[in-house]
């Protein structure tokens, strides 16, 4: 009998299964990261006032993954101090 069977689709399109055995959801092979260039070069397209929605078609990229991406970068810089 086969454990595991395919159960619709992500929002990426990819296919997702279900394995019965153990019961966990998933992608089989799950799409690749991007490179720290690609970010770069997406996070510099938003800097110059292009809209998430139009990031999205350009690219490819989700607008939850760009919000994670801008939240990170945000965080990463140093507080101002009052003078």
């Amino acid at each position: 009998m086969i454990e595991i069977v395919k159960n619709g689709t992500n929002g990426c399109g990819s296919p997702q299964y279900h394995c019965k055995t153990c019961g966990a959801y998933g992608v089989l092979e799950p799409r690749q990261d991007y490179t720290e260039e690609e970010k770069e070069i997406i996070l510099k397209a938003y800097q110059e006032r292009s809209s998430m929605h139009g990031i999205e078609r350009t690219f490819g990229v989700c607008r939850q993954t760009l919000s994670v991406w801008l939240k990170k970068r945000r965080n990463s810089f140093h507080p101002l101090r009052p003078r």
